[in-house]
């Protein structure tokens, strides 16, 4: 059997009334086709710790789980497609990876959340479509 699968997908975010721009203003994250190894190193690891009392029962328990988006980010945004804003001096400035995305002003942290919970979807939904 052999699967054709590509290496890097796209996603449009609906920051900011983007999925209503022309097409060729929209603006497109391609990201990595999450792999194996790849939701091996991003799904959340938890550490559980069982507190007790002195008499050895269990008083409660603590739960960590550690999340990284940042390297959620780093290992499977590959670029952004038509995305940038102009500082108070009038200078446009882009944003095309990781760097400038973590680096834009405020403004820009629901599109980062937006696409983190897409990755977030791509991790856990990695299932095979099978068509016959």
């Amino acid at each position: 059997m052999i699967l054709t699968i590509s290496k890097e997908r796209l996603f449009k975010p609906e920051f900011n009334g983007n999925r209503k721009e022309a097409e060729t203003d929209q603006v497109v994250v391609h990201y990595r086709t999450p792999t194996i190894a790849i939701k091996n190193r991003l799904t959340p690891r938890n550490d559980t710790k069982a507190i007790t009392t002195k008499d050895g029962l269990i008083d409660h328990l603590e739960i960590n789980l550690e999340l990284n988006d940042n390297d959620m980010l780093k290992e499977m945004l590959i670029n952004i497609d038509n995305l940038s804003y102009k500082d108070d001096s009038g200078v446009e400035v882009k944003i095309r990876n990781v760097t400038e995305l973590n680096n834009a002003p405020l403004e820009f942290d629901s599109l980062r959340k937006e696409i983190i919970t897409e990755f977030r979807k791509a991790l856990n939904e990695a299932d095979i479509n099978e068509k016959n």
